[in-house]
């Protein structure tokens, strides 16, 4: 019988007749048959990529993960095989959770490869689960201590999800140490420099970002953004008129009034800032357009503000940025940080209470007027303080690096 159904599915999947091959090899005679779910959860796969049907993409992962039932009758080779284009349709298809039991599965059959615990971890902290991350990185290093993607990843879990700060730098300087091994990645260095600047250690964070150029993690000590373009023109303060921009920044300047009550009036839908940046203070804000999209009914709220940012098709159809307001009360610090990509520079136009107000790009600081536009490339560190009184209420509206070609524009995945 399984003579047949090899030969049958050959000629069906070769002819691209899926739905035929499911059928065939769905039937109960075959419902022991290891080569027949293979054949099936193919042929699922094949119609889903085809028809790029995220429904059809499920079911194969289902066939998958229903021949992996049987992986005590298959070898380490199709096991293998089968696990492994099970993984990467369950990270295509964005369901992280659902490769845990194929990861159990791998370290139970191959109990001495760490690659299978550290790559768990991994899914775990896609899902955004550190909690579980944690649990397999304890174990990990318990059984392999210095493993140093385990101790980068566990670095990383410290920083970011616990705010244990000296213990995240202990594990991040152990598996950076030399500068060599799997952990030899720029978002390691990244971490590790951040979580410096965060206890205030400066010269040992600098020498980290020296360390992270060198090795061309980073464009520079200063522009350590990780989405890059390495090409683009790289300077911290832009000159509009030296932009395509100049005239999306005249019209926000001579409608500037309309955009602060706009802006003022949503009062109720601005969200406290959520990446941990602020240090001290009140910061919040309200998103209008995220990775080139507008958020539904906000420029409803936001007429003007829209129609202006629509005639720049660079800001309104930038996938790397925002558009949106930003209002800070007096007395808020917002630490040294840098944005995540150098494919954008960042419009901002003063609206209220600009005075004693600054931001630092690079190592020039500069203030907010009213009424005016400044441009920066946010991907140099950059730092703001509010000393002055009152809130603070800018329109922070990004676009497209200038030097990008059209098809790169179209090309380059959202952030």
């Amino acid at each position: 019988m399984e003579c047949f159904v090899d030969c049958v599915i050959v000629f069906v999947l070769t002819e691209g007749a899926w739905s035929a091959c499911v059928s065939r090899v769905s039937v109960a005679s075959l419902e022991r048959s290891g080569r027949a779910k293979w054949l099936k959860a193919r042929a699922l796969d094949s119609s889903a990529e085809a028809a790029r049907d995220n429904r059809m993409l499920s079911k194969a992962i289902t066939a998958y993960l229903d021949l992996l039932k049987m992986n005590e009758g298959l070898s380490d080779e199709k096991l293998l095989e089968v696990a492994r284009r099970t993984i990467d349709r369950i990270n295509f298809r964005g369901v992280y959770l659902n490769a845990e039991p194929v990861y159990r599965l791998l370290i139970r059959r191959f109990p001495d490869d760490v690659h299978y615990r550290n790559n768990l971890t991994v899914s775990f902290l896609m899902a955004n689960r550190a909690d579980l991350a944690d649990e397999v990185l304890r174990e990990t290093l318990r059984l392999w201590p210095n493993d140093r993607v385990a101790l980068a990843h566990h670095g990383f879990v410290l920083k970011n999800h616990y705010n244990k700060l000296e213990e995240a730098v202990q594990a991040l300087k152990k598996a950076l140490d030399g500068d060599a091994g799997q952990a030899n990645e720029p978002r390691f260095y990244y971490h590790l420099g951040d979580a410096l600047l965060l206890l205030g250690r400066f010269d040992e964070a600098e020498e980290i970002h020296k360390r992270g150029a060198e090795l061309g993690h980073f464009l520079s000590p200063s522009q350590r953004s990780l989405y890059n373009v390495p090409r683009l023109r790289s300077k911290p303060w832009w000159r509009v008129e030296d932009t395509p921009y100049e005239k999306l920044a005249r019209a926000l300047e001579a409608s500037w009034r309309e955009i602060l009550k706009e802006g003022e009036a949503a009062k109720t839908l601005y969200e406290k800032e959520k990446e941990g940046l602020k240090e001290r203070g009140e910061w919040s804000q309200m998103d209008i357009m995220v990775r080139g999209r507008e958020i539904p009914g906000r420029c409803a709220r936001a007429p003007v503000t829209c129609s202006v940012v629509k005639t720049e098709m660079a800001a309104s159809g930038c996938k790397r940025g925002q558009v949106k307001f930003s209002m800070m009360a007096a007395g808020t610090h917002v630490r040294p940080h840098v944005g995540p990509t150098n494919c954008r520079l960042r419009m901002h136009l003063g609206l209220s209470n600009t005075k004693n107000t600054y931001i630092r790009v690079d190592k020039e600081v500069r203030q907010w007027q009213l009424g005016k536009t400044l441009l920066f490339d946010d991907s140099f560190e950059h730092e703001v303080w509010h000393n002055g009184t009152g809130t603070r209420l800018v329109l922070i509206v990004d676009v497209w690096h200038p030097d990008l070609t059209p098809a790169e524009k179209r090309q380059l995945p959202p952030i």
